[in-house]
């Protein structure tokens, strides 16, 4: 016989919020390289250029930005990031 557990909208909320962090946590370790690099997401990598993803899809096409691509999710290494934002940096006078 099955029991039944009775919970409240918030502790389901919570829950399921708990469970999101845990599935986006596995999707980091999955992806991080065998030299412990780091790899971000697209919606990281748009936040952090403070593009939108559509100028970040750009910068892909044309080859501006190194990634990589699991199935239909693109990664970027935090170091071809940094490269990137360097390489595009404008000095002050």
């Amino acid at each position: 016989m099955e029991k039944v557990y009775l919970i409240t909208e918030s502790q389901l909320k919570e829950l399921m919020m708990q469970t999101l962090d845990e599935y986006r946590q596995g999707l980091a370790t999955e992806i991080s390289g065998k030299d412990g690099e780091e790899y971000l997401g697209c919606e990281q990598v748009c936040r952090v250029l403070g593009v939108s993803p559509r100028t970040f899809q750009r910068y892909r096409d044309e080859n501006r930005i190194a990634f990589i691509q699991r199935g239909r999710k693109i990664y970027v290494k935090r170091s071809d990031l940094d490269a990137f934002q360097e390489a595009n940096r404008i000095e002050a006078r």
